[in-house]
């Protein structure tokens, strides 16, 4: 064997192991190859699994679960408003019944105010009057000794100075002393 032969030999090998790694004549690398069987298995496996969840009653059922979700999507929000608008109703309702009381009530007293003897009773209750030759007596609750809690408004603090002028006291006696 010449060295020239060698040399063919080797590139005839080289040659030959390419061609196999890239999967043989026109065919792509053996990586697709083997990646495109896998995805065609799983493709087949997925068309099974579909034959057979179509078979027998699962499609009924599955059905059937899908139009229960969807009915309970499409009316909750219709319920809770319902529910929402209920509930408003009975708290107006009670509102209304409160506020009918008062009326009665306020009705009650301006008949009560146009009687003479209301009038007259509210009179001497409230702003002291008397009928001419009666005689008023006040009574004057007697003072508690409360705790102060501050000092009263009128009690003099000693500082007559103005705020500005008491400042510039402060300032000037920190840095002087």
């Amino acid at each position: 064997m010449t060295a020239t032969h060698r040399w063919d030999e080797r590139r005839r090998l080289r040659h030959l192991e390419r061609r196999r790694r890239r999967g043989g004549g026109h065919r792509g690398p053996v990586v697709l190859q083997r990646t495109a069987q896998r995805v065609l298995g799983w493709l087949a496996e997925l068309e099974h699994r579909i034959r057979r969840s179509v078979q027998g009653d699962r499609p009924l059922i599955v059905a059937t679960i899908v139009v229960v979700a969807l009915a309970v999507v499409i009316v909750s929000s219709p319920m809770q408003s319902y529910l929402d608008g209920r509930e408003r109703v009975e708290h107006l309702t009670e509102k209304a019944a409160a506020l009918d009381e008062a009326n009665a009530q306020l009705e009650q007293r301006a008949t009560d105010l146009e009687r003479d003897t209301t009038i007259e009773l509210l009179a001497r209750e409230q702003l002291g009057l008397v009928r001419p030759g009666e005689v008023a007596y006040t009574l004057i609750p007697p003072e508690v000794d409360r705790p102060l809690i501050a000092a009263p408004r009128d009690a003099g603090t000693g500082e007559t100075d103005p705020w500005y002028a008491r400042l510039w006291g402060e300032v000037q006696a920190r840095f002087t002393g």
